[in-house]
């Protein structure tokens, strides 16, 4: 601390974007977790949370139809949130990432490769996109007679405890996480339209370009519902660091949040100097 009583420690920060169907209280305790990781790397760290159109504080809503629709609701509402702490007079971080998981991450591609100045870095984790991968390995050929399972089943406890079963390799977690995921689904659920809407989009979009922005992919081999293939593929494509948990699943942070969060730190704060994010007329900043 210096002597006005401010951390004299780097300010990174981190917007957390979910995957299909899911909100930002699935992450459960990962933010607290990156928090933990950042300080051991001797920085602090400001969480930010924003649900996809459809999902969470937005479930009321109709989600548009395309992952760069998506990316621009989302990134207004991070605009918003950034306008909010400069009114309180929160400090500015010093280095700005985007963290993303499955679905996540296609919306971070759209948006780091439209808007390259909003953040100094990306993270995906289990992520896949048409075009570098095939269609039965972004949604695994063998997983698909769950499907109908899950669709079909009105008992939500049911529902979700067959998701978690197929997201995560972890019986352990699974018991902790479900009544949560429970009340989750029974206050704000995702309705089968914006499902559907979320799934199209899925399976139409393909980026153009590859982001600027420097890219930290992570992935979990026991991942039994995207292959850690498509990971591999992104990374190929993209010149990016990939890092593979042995045994994890498709839900990372929740499997192994502390693996998945020491990563990130370490590469955020290691591997580039903390510069203030570039200013623009189209960036995020407000």
């Amino acid at each position: 601390m210096n002597s006005h009583g401010k951390s004299s420690r780097p300010l990174h920060q981190i917007l957390l974007l979910r995957g299909l169907a899911r909100e930002a209280r699935h992450w459960g305790d990962f933010p607290d977790e990156l928090k933990r990781a950042y300080e051991a790397q001797g920085a602090d760290l400001r969480v930010n949370l924003v649900d996809l159109p459809g999902a969470g504080a937005h479930s009321e809503m109709i989600s548009p139809p395309s992952i760069d629709a998506m990316a621009d609701f989302v990134r207004d509402r991070f605009r918003d949130q950034l306008a909010q702490e400069m009114e309180a007079g929160l400090p500015k971080a010093t280095r700005r990432s985007l963290v993303t998981i499955s679905l996540g991450g296609m919306i971070a591609t759209s948006w780091v490769t439209r808007y390259a100045h909003d953040f100094n870095s990306v993270v995906l984790m289990n992520s896949s996109l048409r075009g570098l991968s095939k269609p039965t390995d972004r949604l695994r050929v063998d997983q698909w007679w769950r499907i109908p399972l899950i669709l079909k089943e009105r008992d939500i406890e049911t529902r979700e405890r067959r998701i978690l079963e197929w997201i995560s390799n972890r019986p352990d977690r699974r018991a902790e996480v479900l009544s949560e995921w429970v009340k989750i689904q029974l206050t704000r659920p995702v309705s089968p339209a914006n499902l559907a809407i979320q799934l199209a989009a899925a399976a139409r979009y393909k980026p153009t370009k590859i982001p600027s922005a420097p890219a930290l992919i992570l992935c979990g081999r026991g991942d039994r519902m995207v292959s850690f293939s498509c990971s591999e593929s992104i990374a190929q494509a993209w010149g990016a660091k990939i890092l593979h948990h042995p045994v994890a699943g498709h839900d990372l942070p929740l499997d192994a949040g502390g693996w998945a969060a020491t990563m990130i730190a370490e590469w955020n704060t290691q591997n580039f100097a903390t510069s203030p994010s570039k200013s623009s007329s189209e960036s995020a900043s407000p």
